[in-house]
């Protein structure tokens, strides 16, 4: 485990403190699933940490920062943070920085992360999972579409009139509510069919839109699995799960796939994101 996966881990323990006081269910999914399964913890390569929520636990959850008075914890959501996009969640660690790519120019909480996904119900029918999954391409348009609204930077000389154009239009989407309008359509759509009606379910979000819709069975249980020095749910039927994603899961891929994929433009476990932007200048 390298110092990044570490702290990733602690931001974990932390989530997983407040799921457990307020009788909340979550399970660890994607990679950090594989990784359970296959490395009873992280990948080696791998550089996040994804879990889910049904979606009536994650409604609750994000409504929790209060549990995190005190330390440097927060609870990432569009509501919460106004200049980030996606309509899934982050937990932060505001003391340090994890500067990813895609978002280097957005004014929003750079702290290292965990993803947590709502999931959600796709079909009250069983059917194909690729044709229900790709009814979700209407997410990602929505989740592009708002990246126009993020795009606030400063403003440099070399770039000045790059950087003036794209506060413009981050202005308008700001001042009518653009971006949120949009996430409200996206949650709107999410939530419209209960996890407990569906007979097809799974992460909206995921750029594997396709894969993503399985059996709502795999999400109702779950079971306690070793992850690291802790134990850690993951869904009861993660055979299955897992299968659905990867195929022969504990083959291990060609080395040239070994790698993380959250490309970063900095990172730093122990100087805050606020900081960090200042003293580079970003």
């Amino acid at each position: 485990m390298n110092p990044l996966q570490q702290k990733q881990l602690d931001v974990l323990k932390a989530f997983i403190r407040v799921c457990d006081k307020h009788n909340l269910e979550y399970f660890l999914v994607y990679g950090t699933a594989l990784g359970a399964i296959r490395h009873k913890g992280f990948i080696p390569w791998d550089d996040d940490i994804d879990v889910g929520m049904p979606r009536k636990d994650y409604e609750k959850y994000i409504q929790l920062q209060s549990e995190y008075e005190g330390t440097p914890y927060f609870i990432q959501t569009y509501k919460s943070d106004p200049c980030y996009i996606y309509s899934y969640a982050k937990l932060r660690d505001s003391s340090t920085t994890f500067l990813e790519n895609a978002f280097k120019n957005h004014r929003i909480n750079h702290g290292v992360f965990i993803d947590i996904f709502p999931i959600d119900g796709m079909s009250r029918e069983v059917g194909d999972r690729e044709k229900i999954g790709k009814k979700n391409k209407f997410v990602w348009r929505q989740v592009y579409f708002s990246y126009l609204g993020a795009l606030r930077r400063k403003v440099h000389k070399r770039t000045f009139f790059k950087d003036i154009g794209l506060n413009i239009v981050a202005g308008l989407f700001y001042v009518f509510d653009i971006a949120h309008y949009r996430n409200k359509r996206v949650d709107k759509f999410a939530k419209r069919i209960p996890l407990e009606e569906a007979k097809m379910a799974g992460i909206m979000f995921g750029f594997t839109w396709r894969i993503n819709c399985m059996d709502a069975d795999i999400f109702r249980e779950t079971i306690k699995v070793p992850f690291e020095d802790i134990e850690v749910k993951v869904p009861k039927q993660y055979d299955k799960y897992l299968t659905n994603l990867y195929k022969d899961y504990m083959k291990f891929p060609p080395i040239e796939q070994q790698v993380g994929h959250h490309y970063n433009s900095g990172v730093s476990l122990d100087q805050g994101y606020e900081d960090y932007l200042k003293e580079h200048r970003i």
